[in-house]
């Protein structure tokens, strides 16, 4: 009579299969989730804390108070509707980004400080209570800093890179975020950080130039 024992370390197994499943869930996604999770975090504490976090954590342009908001903030929101719509973006367009370059950790850490430090250089007030004559406080928070990063990565990587999953998500990106993102840059909307948006733009571009140099190396080395 044959053995009725199963076998599960085959390729094509269930086990192999959920285990397959399960890294490459932790390779590609976690990453993206977990920076999801401390924005929420710092969210619902805010709420509990009466708004501290948005108060002493916020970046200040070309303040050395203000420094401190190039790490913390992307983990800061002004309201539910705020975080949301970041969530998506986030979720997408940060997907993309892992899904293409199995970097996603050292990407993101570049944009978030590289979008940080050019905005806490060229910050302008984007919303302003005080009295006339008295000025503004240049406070920013919010991921979109980091969102505009990954945007204008996938477009610039696509181009430069010319790999064909690249092309595709530099198209995706572009027909699907373009126009609005390129809105976004413009001081037209009240209450939204244009000059952040910009700086995560330029973030993004120098950080896929970063990335793409030996592709482009060898393309140069080959038309020579």
């Amino acid at each position: 009579m044959a053995s009725s024992q199963q076998y599960d370390d085959g390729g094509d197994s269930m086990g192999a299969i959920g285990r397959d499943f399960k890294e490459a869930f932790a390779r590609t996604f976690l990453p993206v989730v977990l920076p999801l999770a401390a924005m929420w975090l710092m969210f619902f504490l805010s709420l509990i804390l009466g708004n501290w976090f948005n108060r002493s954590l916020a970046l200040e342009s070309r303040s050395l108070t203000g420094l401190i908001g190039i790490i913390f903030m992307p983990l800061l929101h002004g309201g539910f509707g705020h975080l949301i719509g970041n969530t998506m973006s986030w979720l997408v367009l940060g997907g993309m980004t892992s899904l293409l370059t199995r970097k996603f950790t050292q990407i993101m850490v570049m944009l978030w400080l590289l979008s940080g430090a050019v905005l806490w250089l060229i910050g302008t007030p984007w919303v302003c209570h005080a009295p006339a004559g008295q000025g503004c406080v240049v406070n920013h928070i919010g991921a979109s800093t980091v969102i505009y990063g990954f945007a204008a990565f996938l477009v610039t990587y696509g181009f430069l890179a010319r790999r064909f999953l690249a092309i595709i998500f530099a198209i995706f990106v572009a027909f699907f975020y373009g126009l609005s993102m390129l809105v976004g840059m413009l001081p037209v909307t009240p209450g939204v950080s244009w000059s952040g948006h910009l700086a995560g733009a330029i973030a993004g571009i120098a950080v896929a130039f970063f990335f793409t140099k030996e592709a482009r190396a060898a393309r140069a080395a080959r038309s020579a």
